[in-house]
């Protein structure tokens, strides 16, 4: 288990109350933006419907009933003076509707909150999602979008500020049955504490066991506290993404950048659903990158990164415990899931980090293959895979324990009292078609207590022992001369 103590991670769920109370009274909102639009399109023929309510239309396989353009047809003022909290939260109140921000700054004073929401969005209209952006007034934390479910929800190419103030935060805490996109969404400024006012950036949960999100574009990068993982979250930082038990879907998180987290970059140890990240890039993450487990779950064609002489001056303390991916399924004991074709590159890391990838006792069989290791930092291991067994406990994690290692390269200079490769009490375990080249002083593959197997690998390292066998592990086909690809980050 980690060193650092297990957080509390509970989060305030979502009002399912629904805002009706004035619904008989009032006009029906997307009836005047219709009636709008179509008012326009009769004095002004198609060409002028150009900054007006407009008919509906389709993005990312959400059919969106009206469009609206949030400063021409619902009046919100793009230079951040003005609140947009009624105009917002009416046409969630609506839901069919998508709305358009021009470039500009957009200032929220309330959580804009909707117990059930269907065919919603709001899409930034600038070059790049830094061009509109969402802030708040100086310290506050709240939530700029919280749904409890619906069908059709899309947050597009628009920028989140939390501000600098080291104090409050903005996210977006989104529960969806079934079609849920965030797409090319920023997360900026500074993120505090939890006990100065932080939250999550980002929860996407789909609460259907049939259903899916796509998070793609994601971009979080600092510069924010680093603290100890303390008890209840009261000292703790807030991670980018966080699932809890409620998401049971599947949810892919592919093409984002996250940096420089205080905590967890990607927390998803509690939920059943599947989640699967594709194609990104961690660096500097603080506890772990990705926390993660299970069947149904995969890790491809990622990069990690870690190096302490490159993180912000004005970050708030140093970094502890940088792992890449420590996979765990906590008390469900799961077992499943791989990590393909990802790279890792320890440059310089504090010694309290174990190890790039730490599968821990709590996650049954799973697998790494065709991943680079390059270890400069002293004492981090490449691989470290624990006793699925726990003394107060008996087994946690699921049956069978066997990993697989397969097509696996570590190289690099450092030296440390753990191998770069340790595997306990896993039998039915396997390193195939691997390469080790080490130059520090360390041991390359230790396996206890494992009924396994070391076949067709290369393990050159310096003056200490290349395999160090305490369960008659059978081998075949092992080498100590060749050299080993180093990674190659994209």
């Amino acid at each position: 288990m980690l060193d650092e103590p297990e957080l509390e991670d509970e989060r305030a769920t979502p009002d399912t109350n629904e805002a009706d109370a004035d619904n008989e009274s009032l006009l029906n909102r997307r009836t005047v933006l219709k009636m709008g639009a179509a008012a326009a399109a009769a004095g002004l023929g198609s060409a002028g419907l150009t900054g007006t309510a407009a008919a509906e239309t389709e993005r990312h396989g959400i059919q969106f009933g009206t469009v609206v353009n949030a400063v021409d047809d619902l009046g919100m003022d793009p230079n951040g003076n003005e609140p947009i909290d009624d105009a917002l939260q009416q046409t969630m109140d609506d839901e069919d509707t998508l709305v358009e921000f021009p470039p500009g700054t957009y200032l929220v004073e309330d959580d804009h909150a909707e117990g059930s929401l269907n065919n919603w969005g709001i899409r930034g209209l600038g070059d790049v999602a830094s061009d509109v952006r969402f802030v708040s007034e100086p310290g506050s934390s709240k939530h700029l979008i919280r749904t409890g479910g619906g069908d059709g929800i899309l947050i597009e190419n628009v920028a989140l500020h939390y501000g600098n103030d080291e104090q409050g935060s903005l996210g977006l805490l989104l529960k969806a049955n079934d079609n849920l996109r965030v797409r090319y969404v920023e997360f900026m400024g500074f993120n505090p504490t939890a006990g100065n006012g932080a939250v999550d950036n980002l929860s996407p949960q789909i609460i259907d066991e049939d259903g899916t999100a796509i998070v793609e574009g994601v971009v979080r990068k600092g510069p924010t506290d680093i603290t100890s993982h303390g008890h209840l979250g009261n000292d703790s930082n807030e991670g980018c993404i966080w699932l809890g038990e409620k998401h049971v879907g599947e949810l892919i998180i592919r093409d984002s950048h996250i940096e420089n987290t205080g905590t967890n970059a990607i927390y998803a140890r509690r939920c059943t659903g599947d989640v699967k990240v594709e194609n990104c890039l961690f660096k500097n993450n603080n506890q772990a990158s990705l926390r993660i487990g299970g069947d149904g779950c995969h890790v491809k064609d990622c990069d990690f990164v870690v190096d302490t002489d490159d993180v912000p001056d004005s970050n708030g303390g140093e970094l502890i415990n940088p792992h890449s991916i420590v996979w765990e399924t906590g008390p469900r004991g799961d077992k499943g899931g791989a990590i393909e074709n990802c790279n890792f590159v320890y440059r310089n890391a504090p010694s309290k980090t174990a190890a790039a990838v730490w599968v821990d006792g709590s996650a049954g069989e799973m697998a790494i293959r065709n991943s680079r290791f390059e270890l400069e930092a002293d004492d981090v291991a490449a691989i470290r895979i624990d006793d699925p067994t726990d003394p107060r406990l008996g087994e946690t994690g699921a049956r069978p324990w066997g990993v697989e290692i397969d097509g696996v390269s570590v190289t690099g200079s450092s030296s440390g009292s753990d191998p770069a490769i340790r595997v306990d009490n896993r039998d039915g375990s396997v390193v195939r078609n691997s390469c080790l080249q080490l130059t520090g002083e360390r041991e390359g593959i230790a396996l206890r207590n494992s009924d396994a197997r070391v076949v067709d690998t290369n393990i050159n390292v310096s003056e200490l022992t290349g395999l160090l066998d305490e369960s008659g592990v059978s081998t075949s086909n092992l080498t100590n001369e060749a050299s080993c690809p180093a990674p190659d980050l994209g």
